[in-house]
């Protein structure tokens, strides 16, 4: 999990774009690899259940955890790029994962927010 997630933060970081990747970008990605289509497929259903439960945050804390986690930011980088005092910063992103976890949770096979660490 945490090699898929640093090869995606990777093709993140390559493409410089805060989208979410789509299925055929992450499907060429994963193709690169090789890797297993049962991986694959299991990958692409969690990324959809992720992008629906991010859909469903308000738009300040959903921009922020894009910031933290598809663009690879520090909460400091964060609050000086969003003009926002360092403690709002990680009180949105705190209650966003709470909040995604809540989504994800109860999921068959969710995604556990709690594995996306900050780099």
């Amino acid at each position: 999990m945490t090699i898929a997630r640093s090869r995606a933060l990777d093709a993140l970081r390559r493409a410089d774009t805060a989208e979410p990747l789509g299925d055929d970008r992450l499907a060429n990605i994963e193709a690169e690899d090789g890797s297993n289509p049962h991986d694959l497929l299991d990958a692409v259903e969690k990324q959809h259940r992720l992008h629906a439960a991010l859909r469903d945050l308000e738009p300040l804390p959903r921009q922020l955890v894009a910031l933290a986690f598809f663009r690879g930011l520090s909460h400091e980088e964060i609050a000086g790029q969003m003009g926002l005092p360092l403690g709002t910063v990680k009180s949105h992103i705190r209650r966003a994962l709470l909040r995604l976890r809540e989504l994800l949770g109860s999921a068959p096979g969710g995604v556990n927010p709690s594995h996306m660490v900050m780099p």
